[in-house]
Parts: structure tokens; sequence; C-alpha cells
């Protein structure tokens, strides 16, 4: 009974999170998968969440920070944010004009399915078809995700 109590609390921890803002004004985009943006009278650091881009110094880094700045240009966003992680940035899906801005990235080959932390499988769909397109990062023979890429490069 008591671990029943502790996952329930957990879940409802997670459902009461959960919280949409819209309009938001960009502060920063800090690469292809976080981003700053000011809410009332403070500033959100925004992880990306289902993705994970390439590191800035890795290949394709620079073109995912780009790609992202080209969708996000209006400097408005919408954010479904489900939660924080452990550096205490919010947990977020983007949207801007009827486009879910995460999914963008994955469907134009900018940013891989977080495989550790994806909830929503249909993602894998945009990234096969990028794949088979050789879209981004996918026109490279063998491109690196960024979680090994991070442990390579300690």
């Amino acid at each position: 009974m008591k671990n029943l109590t502790i996952i329930f609390s957990l879940f409802l921890a997670t459902v009461c999170s959960a919280e949409y803002l819209d309009n938001l004004k960009i502060k920063k985009i800090v690469d292809g998968d976080t981003v700053h943006v000011f809410f009332k009278d403070q500033i959100y650091k925004v992880r990306l969440t289902e993705i994970d881009a390439p590191e800035r110094d890795q290949p394709f880094g620079s073109d995912s920070t780009n790609f992202l700045k080209q969708l996000l240009k209006d400097r408005r966003v919408d954010i479904d944010i489900s939660g924080t992680d452990k550096y205490g940035r919010k947990l977020g899906r983007l949207y801007w004009r009827g486009k879910d801005i995460n999914r963008e990235l994955v469907s134009a080959g900018y940013a891989w399915v977080y495989d550790q932390y994806v909830t929503d499988n249909s993602f894998y769909e945009d990234q096969s078809k990028a794949r088979e397109n050789r879209l981004g990062l996918w026109s490279d023979l063998k491109p690196v995700e960024p979680w090994n890429w991070r442990k390579l490069n300690k």
C-alpha cells in the first residue's frame, strides 16, 4: 500500500506540474534543444522534450541551432511544460504558428529522438523519414548521437 501511495503521489506531481504558456518572448536560443524565455519577471531555461540536438562543438551543432532560430524567427513561442530537469531547466514542447517545433527539428534532420526520454513514439517515424531522405545530420555517413558525443568528449 505504501508503494502505491508513493507511485500515485509521483504521478500526481507530474500531472500537476504541467502547464501551457503562450506567446512568450524568447531571450536566447542557446542551441538546438535549449531556449531561454521571459515569463512574468523570470527567465525560464527550457530544454526541449523528446529530442536531443547535436552539441555546439559537434558536427551539425551550429546547423541545428540556426534551424531552430529560423523556426522561431518571430522571437515568440508557446510552451507545453511537463516538468523540470535535474539542472533546473523547464522541460517543454515548443509550438509556434501551428508547428510542433520539437518535431520540426527531428523531421528536418537537426535532432535525434532522445531514446532515453521519449514519450511520443511517433517521433521515430519523423526520424526515419529524415534518415531515409538523408536530411541534415543524416547526410553524414556515421552521425554520432549527442549523448554518445558528450561521453566521448568529457
